[in-house]
């Protein structure tokens, strides 16, 4: 099956100059963001074969808002495995759950996701069959056509301290370019997108343009959706299997997804002064699964807990 190459020169050179060029500074308290895969799930046509646009969209988007200077931007290579490990998708829409335990395996405050809700070509004039995704320079296989594709995109930006939405957004762009037929692009993985072979074709010209767009709408300040939560503190009031009971639940401000450390406390004599101290070791953590309104039932991330222990949300 042939697919096509989009040919934008002019972009082209832009394109390796904006990759070429250093990115600002961070502002001086800028908010940690990551950016995960946009997903796709909805779409109802595959004509773009094994390119991921969702993987694509968030690779330049990423670069735009590094270049931006106005968020610290968390590496998106790290970011599949890390969540991989721990059983949690790196992509699409995330729950308040997912949000609060992907944010806190991180390190990122604020996640930014989005579902690529189309990607159709609405339009096509001229010669050549086959599909309207660009590869690598070289090895025409068919004739010259004007192909147009339209890209909507929605956006959200979650607090993965609290779960709430702070920014939600969608847009839509369409272009159209003089395609010639050529090899496809597959193979790509998170990361892998940021180079000038994609970026100069027209779908990848199409795509980096909506990055540009959504990195223009994102707004630090209303990334600051208050204080991170307070912390709560409660004891392991039993271990049944592979579930920890905690004496805290909903009306203590517990919710689903919240992270404890497990605290043994111990009492140490001071030998200078004789005084008795009180030492707080860290001994496991627990993410939260279920909550009622005085209980709340969390499973194991690290170490050995046993009844009696203390909690204290991170």
């Amino acid at each position: 099956m042939h697919r096509t190459l989009f040919a934008f020169p002019a972009a082209a050179l832009l394109a390796v100059s904006v990759l070429a060029a250093p990115p600002p500074a961070i502002a001086a308290g800028a908010p940690k963001v990551a950016v995960l895969d946009f997903s796709t799930v909805g779409l109802t046509s595959t004509w773009y074969g094994n390119f991921q646009p969702g993987v694509a969209l968030s690779d330049l988007l990423t670069d735009q808002i590094v270049n931006g200077g106005k968020f610290d931007v968390l590496d998106r290579k790290n970011l599949d495995a890390t969540l991989s490990e721990h059983k949690l998708s790196a992509s699409g829409e995330v729950d308040p759950t997912t949000a609060i335990a992907a944010g806190r395996l991180i390190g990122a405050r604020y996640l930014i996701s989005g579902n690529i809700i189309q990607l159709d070509q609405t339009g096509t004039s001229g010669a050549a069959a086959g599909g309207l995704i660009g590869g690598v320079a070289g090895g025409v296989l068919g004739g010259v056509r004007r192909d147009r594709v339209t890209l909507k995109v929605a956006v959200k930006v979650v607090d993965a301290v609290t779960g709430r939405i702070v920014q939600s957004f969608a847009d839509e762009k369409t272009e159209a370019a003089t395609s010639i037929s050529g090899a496809g692009f597959s193979g790509y993985s998170a990361g892998g997108y940021s180079n000038s072979n994609f970026i100069n074709s027209s779908m990848g010209h199409l795509i980096n343009d909506e990055a540009i767009l959504i990195a223009q709408h994102l707004d630090p300040t209303k990334f600051i959706a208050g204080p991170a939560a307070p912390s709560l503190t409660g004891r392991v009031i039993d271990v049944d299997g592979s579930n920890i009971i905690l004496n805290i639940g909903s009306s203590k401000g517990v919710t689903v997804g919240t992270f404890f450390d497990v605290i043994k406390v111990k009492q140490i004599k001071d030998p200078d002064s004789g005084r008795m101290l009180t030492a707080n070791e860290t001994v496991g953590k627990i993410q939260i699964m279920s909550v009622s309104a005085d209980t709340s039932v969390g499973r194991v991330v690290s170490g050995k807990i046993v009844a009696g222990q203390t909690v204290v949300s991170e």
